[in-house]
């Protein structure tokens, strides 16, 4: 008797124990999406940092690059709340990371949403030089845990243009 006791308590405990590790799992695998979508963001605003000044003034930008290979992205209008953004005006740039290392199954693909906003803010009356206010805004839908869940930021830079001698 004492040995099926012992048993159903092992079963549960072995139970719980399984239930822990297959969230933690879920977990993890939102995390790595979300640090690699901030990751992909911020290489994007970071090559528009470096880029030639006067591309920031295109509505396609096509000096990139993106996991190896030429990449362009298209600029959408400025709107009034960038975070936000506008459906009917927002240009959205999509991209598909093999995040899982399994190039033959596209079907696990993160696809990454960027919607990219460049303005101008030159201000001489303020001192403020040649200046572009560059927003990335991206986004994803997580399906880790069974639901569409949507994850989505924004990464801000500012531009200028800083004569070289």
């Amino acid at each position: 008797m004492e040995v099926m006791v012992a048993a159903v308590i092992l079963t549960i405990a072995g139970l719980g124990t399984l239930t822990g590790l297959l969230q933690a799992r879920k977990m993890t695998e939102g995390s790595i999406m979300m640090a690699t979508a901030t990751n992909i963001a911020q290489g994007y605003v970071e090559q528009l940092k470096s880029i030639d000044f006067s591309m920031l003034d295109q509505t396609t930008i096509t000096e990139l690059i993106s996991q190896g290979v030429a990449d362009s992205l298209n600029v959408s209008p400025m709107v009034s709340d960038p975070e936000s953004g506008n459906d009917q005006t927002d240009v959205v740039n999509t991209r598909a990371i093999d995040i899982n290392n399994t190039p033959e199954k596209d079907t696990d693909d993160l696809l990454i949403n960027l919607v990219l906003y460049i303005s101008d803010i030159t201000d001489s009356g303020s001192g403020i030089g040649d200046a572009r206010e560059i927003i990335l805004r991206w986004s994803y839908v997580d399906n880790t845990n069974g639901a569409a869940v949507p994850v989505e930021s924004t990464v801000f830079a500012i531009r200028s243009k800083i004569p070289t001698f």
